[in-house]
């Protein structure tokens, strides 16, 4: 039965654009600053330099799973469904990622010694290192008051601790601080965050001391699976970086980090709907089924139309792009954009299948799709890196996402009660993108900004002509935008 015809009760809807926007608005946010620092320290640092900076931080993000240990994931989903232990997890959460940083600062710092990377990489790995301890509980702070769906203190809060971060940085730099002065402040931002979030959260929630060591073996038997799935899935990101530090030198690494840090400012999009409908898919889940399918279908038609014409466009925008942000140092970033931009299509759309997969209680099916992807992209960097550099990295990185979409499409087709049907949601907007491409093309002597502007209203505007958005859709945006419980009404 397709989705048109079910009746369905979303009590959830206004909640859902709430947190999501809430999220989305204070993502945006901080990935324009980052950005803006990205951007200023690619051009201040050089391409070396800037390959030092992304290594390091990649560096960072691989190890930081072992703090995690799906612990987060694990928090907001089971606070969803019991808000009352929040102190027992608070607790124990928070000494069981101290531990944890400790474990992930040391391996860290002997992996970058064993690879073989000179002193001042050593070093700058150090310092990065004690911001473990900061990150790990600014996310434990922030799973709490996600489960409480209260968003907005987290997001307000990183806004602000964000932008003395890169305001510091950028006066680093326009000082000739170097790589060193960037990683200081950003360990001691980390530190600062952390404290601001745990002020708040004794201040609106008031959560008590509660030990409970036995607490420690439940959550680690349930969290191991999700800590592999994560430690799989950065590996998947970020070893690219690595091993072109390692195959090609920092120059490399420089190109292509310009052009990755592009695609990552643009993940914030299903990262944080994702993370708004966690909450109630989870409470879905047993309670009204009908809603859970139907938030699942419609959440694969949203993500396509917005992550197709940003992909699109900067394909198209390319070289525009690489000139006005990076300058002629990076030319060689506009063939690696070009690829990896058509990656975030993918991970839009299949960022809903892994939520869907732990709710359901599979996170080990989670972890060994993430495995087989994480494998296949390790073994073709391998042999693509050596032969291509940068572009063969992205090359693997768009082909093994492609591997990974086929892979939760076939888990999960079942289950969610996929039909072929569905695939008509999916040909109206490839129909409109196309559209604006081809204009965007042809259309050369425009500022990058105007251009910007055009693709968007052409887009929008041929989605209205086609009629991209129907009923259901347009019963779901009346609620986002009237949250009145007279809105609230069986749709189908």
């Amino acid at each position: 039965m397709s989705d048109e015809k079910e009746k369905v009760k979303l009590n959830s809807a206004a909640r859902i654009a709430k947190n999501s926007l809430v999220q989305m608005v204070a993502g945006l946010l901080n990935k324009i600053l980052g950005v803006a620092l990205i951007i200023y320290a690619a051009r201040q640092l050089g391409t070396d330099g800037f390959g030092q900076y992304t290594f390091v931080l990649s560096m960072h993000a691989i190890f930081y799973i072992l703090t995690d240990f799906g612990l987060g994931i694990l928090t907001t989903r089971d606070l969803a469904q019991n808000p009352k232990q929040e102190s027992r997890y608070l607790t124990n959460i928070v000494i069981l990622r101290c531990l944890l940083s400790v474990l992930a600062g040391v391996g860290m710092i002997g992996t970058v010694i064993l690879l073989g990377h000179p002193a001042p990489i050593v070093q700058l790995t150090s310092i990065l290192a004690f911001a473990f301890f900061f990150n790990s509980n600014i996310d434990t702070v922030t799973a709490i008051f996600n489960a409480h769906q209260r968003m907005e203190i987290p997001s307000t809060v990183s806004v602000i601790a964000n932008t003395f971060r890169v305001t510091a940085s950028l006066g680093a730099l326009a000082a000739h601080g170097g790589v060193a002065a960037l990683i200081w402040i950003h360990a001691i931002y980390a530190a600062v965050h952390m404290s601001i979030l745990f002020w708040l959260l004794f201040y609106f929630i008031r959560p008590v001391f509660v030990l409970d060591l036995k607490f420690w073996k439940k959550m680690i038997k349930q969290a191991y699976p999700l800590a592999l799935a994560s430690l799989f899935s950065i590996i998947y990101f970020r070893i690219d970086t690595v091993m072109l530090a390692s195959m090609q030198g920092q120059d490399a690494v420089g190109i292509y980090g310009a052009a990755y840090r592009l695609l990552e400012f643009t993940l914030i999009i299903p990262a944080y709907y994702c993370t708004a409908i966690f909450p109630v898919i989870s409470t879905s889940y047993e309670k009204n089924p009908k809603r859970f399918l139907l938030i699942y279908r419609r959440s694969l038609k949203y993500m396509w139309i917005i992550s197709l014409p940003v992909a699109m466009g900067a394909v198209v925008l390319a070289p525009r792009f690489i000139s006005v942000l990076f300058g002629d140092p990076y030319a060689a970033s506009v063939p690696v954009l070009s690829v990896l931009m058509w990656t975030f299509v993918l991970i839009a759309v299949n960022s809903i299948n892994s939520p869907y997969l732990i709710v359901m209680g599979k996170q080990k099916v989670v972890t060994v799709l993430i495995m087989i992807g994480m494998i296949v992209n390790v073994v073709f960097n391998f042999i693509f890196i050596p032969q291509y550099g940068e572009l063969g990295a992205a090359w693997v990185t768009l082909g093994s996402e492609i591997l990974n979409v086929l892979l939760f499409t076939i888990v999960l087709f079942k289950p969610l009660k996929m039909e072929f049907s569905m695939v008509r949601h999916f040909i109206r907007p490839a129909i409109a993108v196309a559209v604006m491409a081809g204009g965007l093309y042809y259309i050369t002597h425009w500022d990058l900004g105007y251009l910007i502007v055009l693709g968007g209203l052409v887009y929008a505007g041929l989605l209205w002509l086609l009629r991209t958005f129907d009923e259901v859709d347009r019963e779901l945006f009346n609620r986002i935008l009237r949250p009145t419980k007279e809105s609230d009404v069986k749709i189908t």
